[in-house]
């Protein structure tokens, strides 16, 4: 047998964990190795795989540098063939995800090259860390050697200059290695002990929530007497007796009494959520990415998935890519030109419109062949050389529009092509001007309504589930005339806020003033009949999950619809909330817009200008309202489908659940 060979069937599944005379201390919880606890605690596991995979998603992909400026994808080299198959069992990614969950679990990874028949001439493969019997070290800042236990039960020593360590430093310590496991210790253990006090309260008393009493009143039982009624009334009715599920006759006034374990007074949830965030910090990983909070918004979680290859994720990757480059890219001899990174831009396809939108403005043209356009659905090349070249549209020059979707530039002039004729017209410049201005509302906005409203709904739910809680018909749970004014009060300032900043934006291109103090009773208005509408909404779920509690909270129900007064509000909360408070926010900004054309025409400055609503369509739009992109109507005409704004009533359900387009003004002044 080889070497090769020999290696390979080195070490086997059965491994067992030897900890020698080594100065590393393998950190442990309640006896429970890193490796355990991760098999075993669902907070660490899913911070830590989360991670991982994300780290694994990124392609790590080999460059030759040419220039300063100039770089080339190297897929030749020894260096790209044996990063894109480590060796013969696993893929790039599952080698990389491997790789950092060692890391992220031990504060170290060691990674064994050795020579191998393939392609690169060489293998690597991990060496996990609770495989290590004794590291020594030749000074106080490098390992010499590993010994490593092996299948046979016996040891190896392997030369560490044919391992690439990854390690967390350790203070004090520079040959040595931190796991964040040592700072999650009293986290995780306080952690075990709740899941081992609540699994000991199901066990004990979780299965049966009742008891039997029997009056005092009675004649006492003796000792024998009420030992054979227990045994005969547990062999009846317990877990697989002669009639388990019917109902008992009990004599001489006995009673079946109920009572419920209280899970909130044990901070069960509480000491649950605590662990997470304990975690989550100590890999400095934001919670919301991984578990949901009724807290996050749209613009949240978009901003937080950013933060995660930025803040979280960059020093990690940093780390991985300057030792690959510095260590093992040397040893199997690359080319100093050559050097490793992880293509961030793989995060980027999920954002397609967004990524072309910068490279345009970047670029300050197309920068996209249709063949390449092709190549990136899966479909072949045009024929004849048709889709090699960069279309220009006339209307887009050097130092004009970066696309043909923007506006005509002033300094559009004739230009010659490649032929060496013009067939460009000169632009004729007149007095008409035109100015656009957005009315979709901001981010922002909706998230604050989503605040207000997500606020609304908490003080609600306290006080409608404590009175519903009480077996009085003469107390009313729900109280009209407070929640309509609460809410018309929670959103009032906010709503005429954000008219206002509207209405003065469009009053600035028409010249004229908006005033504010005349929109105030009409906003009052608005915000009073959506209040209602909102709280009629959440009454008539809340009363129907009341009258139909004993279905809805049987077997026989199979919904995921709430079967709760808590589980509505809970729904209101983290999905009905962002909705409500965006179409909030919309009908609000295309008040304000027509209301400072009202406003502007009223003070005589409307004399020379036309305003055009345009239709603009989202990504993914409806075919009815692809269709429509770019249609352009007077002010107050209605559009070809009947509709006068983005998510009008009119268009139903069909037509404004999930719709992402948008209205433009345009203010066209001769």
């Amino acid at each position: 047998m080889g070497i090769i060979e020999s290696i390979r069937n080195l070490f086997g599944r059965d491994v067992k964990i030897f900890y020698g005379t080594s100065d590393i201390e393998m950190p442990s919880v309640e006896a429970m190795t890193p490796r355990y606890l991760y098999a075993t605690q669902s907070n660490l596991y899913s911070v830590v795989s989360f991670l991982s995979a994300s780290v694994a998603q990124l392609p790590l992909k080999v460059y030759e540098r040419k220039e300063e400026n100039v770089r080339v994808r190297d897929r030749d080299s020894k260096a790209a063939k044996l990063l894109f198959k480590p060796n013969d069992d696993q893929t790039q990614a599952e080698f990389i995800e491997a790789l950092c969950t060692e890391y992220l679990l031990f504060g170290e990874a060691l990674v064994w090259l050795l020579p191998d028949k393939s392609s690169s001439g060489y293998q690597l493969r991990i060496i996990p860390s609770d495989w290590v019997v004794e590291r020594s070290c030749e000074t106080n800042y490098a390992v010499k050697t590993y010994k490593v236990r092996t299948q046979t039960g016996g040891t190896i020593e392997i030369d560490a200059k044919s391992i690439i360590a990854f390690r967390k430093y350790a203070p004090g310590s520079p040959a040595s290695y931190q796991s964040p496991i040592s700072a999650l210790k009293q986290t995780l253990m306080e952690q075990i002990q709740a899941d081992r006090f609540r699994t000991s309260l199901w066990q004990s008393s979780g299965r049966m929530n009742a008891y039997i009493s029997r009056p005092a009143s009675v004649t006492p039982w003796t000792k024998e007497t009420r030992d054979a009624w227990t045994k005969a009334f547990r062999a009846g009715w317990s877990n697989g007796g002669s009639k388990a599920g019917s109902m008992p006759i009990l004599e001489d006034g006995m009673e079946i009494k109920t009572y419920q374990f209280n899970s909130r007074e044990a901070q069960f949830t509480e000491g649950k959520q605590l662990s997470r965030e304990d975690v989550a910090a100590a890999y400095h990983v934001n919670p919301s990415l991984i578990w949901h909070t009724n807290t996050q918004t749209y613009a949240s979680s978009k901003d937080n998935a950013r933060a995660l290859y930025a803040e979280c994720l960059g020093p990690m990757l940093q780390i991985f890519q300057q030792r690959i480059n510095a260590f093992l890219l040397p040893l199997i001899g690359a080319d100093p030109t050559l050097y490793v990174e992880f293509d961030l831009e793989e995060k980027l396809k999920g954002s397609f419109e967004e990524r072309a939108s910068i490279i345009q403005s970047a670029v300050g043209g197309p920068w996209m062949t249709r063949d390449e356009a092709r190549a990136m659905n899966n479909m072949s090349p045009l024929p004849d050389d048709e889709g090699k070249g960069v279309i220009v549209p006339l209307n887009v020059l050097i130092g004009g529009q970066a696309s043909p979707q923007d506006s005509v530039a002033d300094a559009y002039k004739s230009a010659p092509c490649s032929c060496g004729h013009s067939h460009v017209k000169e632009v004729v410049h007149t007095e008409e001007t035109t100015e656009t201005v957005n009315t979709d509302p901001s981010e922002e906005d909706i998230d604050e309504l989503d605040s207000i409203l997500k606020k609304f709904f908490s003080r609600q739910e306290k006080s409608v589930i404590a009175k519903l809680g009480v077996k009085d018909a003469a107390t009313p749970w729900w109280d009209k005339e407070r929640w309509d004014k609460e809410l018309a009060d929670d959103l009032y300032d906010y709503i005429l806020k954000i008219a206002t900043k509207q209405g003065k934006t469009v009053a600035e291109v028409l010249g004229s003033e908006y005033r504010e103090e005349i929109t105030k009773k009409w906003l009052r208005t608005y915000v009073e009949r959506q209040a209602e509408f909102i709280n009629d909404a959440t009454l008539d779920k809340l009363k129907y999950v009341v009258d139909h509690a004993e279905y809805l909270l049987s077997e026989e129900n199979e919904s995921e619809e709430p079967k709760t007064p808590k589980e509505v509000y809970e729904k209101r909360s983290s999905f009905e909330a962002p909705l409500i408070a965006g179409v909030l926010a919309y009908g609000v900004y295309k008040f304000a817009t027509k209301e400072a054309v009202d406003q502007a025409q009223y003070q005589g400055k409307m004399e020379s200008t036309k305003v055009y609503k345009v239709w603009i369509t989202g990504p993914n739009p409806r075919d009815g309202h692809a269709r429509m992109n770019g249609e352009k109507v007077l002010l107050n005409d209605k559009f070809s489908n009947g509709a006068d704004w983005v998510h009008d009533d009119i268009l139903g359900p069909n037509g404004t659940c999930g719709c992402n387009c948008r209205i433009e003004l345009e203010f066209v002044k001769n």
